[in-house]
């Protein structure tokens, strides 16, 4: 690990960051003083590192995670304990449990859905190591995703091997994505829908739906995919929406249809299939 400015979510942090998964460079005085998040001296040399979307956990995101989880559980089963013991899992892989991976299974402990689905976390007591990767994701008895020990990335498995995509979902975000989808698909009522208008041609899906957020309708920021909004309402409906500036699809799931169809009014840009 090294130390230095580095950017997330476009803003600018001093502290510990891998300097093996660095992807760019920017110049730390000419960024808005507003995303200058740290009291670090700053001279007109220094540079302000940026990371695969694959890359070890850094400290906001820690926090963000932390955040999302005490949203999460809102509107999903999860469990406000926090005395999980890991001293058995991390005797048995011979290494310490990742920090990330405590947060995910400290929230999801005894909340039966997350294990029993078809694509599912392993139970604490059956995670194990595999070429270096602490295999913690299944579908079936197929594993799908692991924890790679070395890097700190998400590895995950097909065509019997195991690979770390630089691009794509990190460790932390391929969980809570897991949960989210987990979550939606056991609620009462699901649906699948088409986007359409400004959800389909707009770059930024979570800025356009930033608009339709009020005191009923939420979204989870500190998801932070590009490309993907999770909204959520008080009444416990999921929405996971995508994308690309040329499709865009919505995957919701509710306690009553009547809350799909108020979601659909509300947006007024989706048809239900």
């Amino acid at each position: 690990m090294q130390q230095g400015f580095y950017v997330y979510r476009n803003n600018i942090y001093f502290g510990s960051y891998p300097a093996e998964q660095v992807s760019g460079y920017q110049n730390v005085s000419l960024s808005r003083p507003e995303r200058i998040l740290t009291d670090h001296q700053i001279s007109k040399e220094d540079q302000a590192v940026r990371f695969w979307e694959n890359h070890r956990l850094l400290e906001p995101e820690y926090t963000d995670l932390q955040a999302m989880i005490f949203k999460m559980q809102s509107f999903m089963n999860l469990s406000r304990r926090n005395d999980v013991d890991f001293s058995a899992a991390e005797g048995k892989l011979g290494v310490p449990f990742p920090a990330e991976l405590k947060l995910i299974y400290t929230a999801i402990h005894n909340q039966e859905e997350y294990f029993s689905n078809v694509e599912h976390f392993l139970p604490l007591g059956e995670i194990y190591t595999e070429q270096g990767i602490i295999v913690f994701f299944k579908k079936k008895r197929t594993p799908i995703a692991g924890y790679d020990i070395k890097s700190g990335c998400l590895a995950q498995y097909y065509k019997r091997e195991w690979h770390i995509e630089k691009s794509g979902f990190c460790c932390y975000q391929f969980c809570v994505a897991r949960m989210l989808t987990i979550a939606l698909e056991n609620k009462p009522v699901v649906k699948k829908g088409r986007c359409k208008g400004k959800f389909v041609t707009t770059l930024d899906i979570e800025r356009e739906l930033e608009k339709f957020c009020n005191e009923d309708y939420h979204l989870l920021p500190e998801f932070n995919v590009y490309g993907i909004a999770v909204m959520y309402s008080d009444e416990k409906l999921i929405a996971w929406i995508r994308s690309n500036g040329f499709y865009a699809d919505i995957h919701a799931g509710a306690i009553d249809e009547s809350h799909l169809e108020a979601l659909r009014e509300h947006l007024g840009q989706i048809t239900w299939q």
